[in-house]
């Protein structure tokens, strides 16, 4: 039998995917698959590598959302990229009818875990003209029988914290964090139950992704750079490039997208 997910709504929060991780943790039952913990304000959130991701001075959607998917663990690793998915789709849907330049800009993954759109006017180093509008970070629950993933996505442009940033008002979007966040949560349920119907997740998110096709610059957590071009995504969600005549494929790392020398 179906439960419905539970919904909650904290003014302030340090992160709210630490705070779901402890909530599931000392009452599993209380929430079910696909619930969601929203926050107004996030104060100490995280984002992957540990960076710091948090909305004190511009106006975010923070939430969290709890799933148990029906695959083997070791095909988790497509979450993250299917909730990119889910909030790229939202986004274009909410894009106003005939919205002129400079709304009507691509929107989409920039792996492995950013919301970006093409709409910057300056090319930046690392970025170029793409903007990070969200980003996504996936947590295993301690006993496996889920995955928190965290999504954060900046509404507007007013404060924000790194050049390379962008917001869904700069696609024309003008939403409240609880409607944003009801229209991704609809969209990664039905990108979700595609997936354990048995759709290819490649064929989900390839479309979506803007860093295929281009050359990228990959450092790895240990500290290795691989620079070649990133031609598609393996069975796991990893990243593949092509190096000369050489094929890696990438299952975590900081990717930039540069021109080829």
């Amino acid at each position: 039998m179906h439960v419905q997910p539970r919904w909650e709504s904290l003014d302030e929060v340090g992160s709210t995917s630490t705070e779901l991780l402890a909530r599931v943790a000392a009452d599993p039952d209380d929430w079910p698959d696909r619930s969601v913990l929203l926050a107004r304000r996030q104060v100490s959130g995280r984002g992957r590598a540990g960076r710091a991701w948090t909305t004190d001075a511009h106006a975010a959607l923070t939430f969290s959302v709890l799933l148990r998917p029906a695959v083997p663990t070791e095909r988790w690793g497509w979450l993250p990229l299917l909730a990119g998915v889910a909030v790229v789709q939202a986004l274009h849907e909410l894009q106003p009818d005939g919205a002129a330049p400079p709304h009507e800009v691509a929107c989409g993954l920039k792996w492995p875990n950013d919301v970006v759109h093409l709409g910057g006017t300056e090319v930046l180093p690392e970025w170029g003209c793409l903007r990070k509008v969200g980003g996504l970070l996936a947590e295993i629950l301690p006993d496996r029988s889920g995955v928190v993933v965290g999504i954060g996505i900046n509404l507007d442009g007013d404060e924000l914290p790194v050049p390379w940033a962008g917001s869904v008002a700069e696609l024309g979007v003008r939403t409240t964090p609880e409607d944003l966040a009801r229209a991704i949560h609809s969209r990664l349920s039905d990108l979700i139950a595609a997936w354990e119907a048995g759709e290819d997740p490649t064929s989900i998110v390839a479309p979506a992704c803007l860093t295929l096709g281009t050359h990228v610059r990959v450092t790895l957590p240990g500290g290795e750079v691989i620079e070649g071009e990133a031609v598609d995504l393996a069975g796991d969600g990893a990243l593949r490039v092509r190096t000369g005549s050489e094929e890696s494929v990438v299952h975590a790392g900081d990717v930039a997208h540069v021109r080829p020398a």
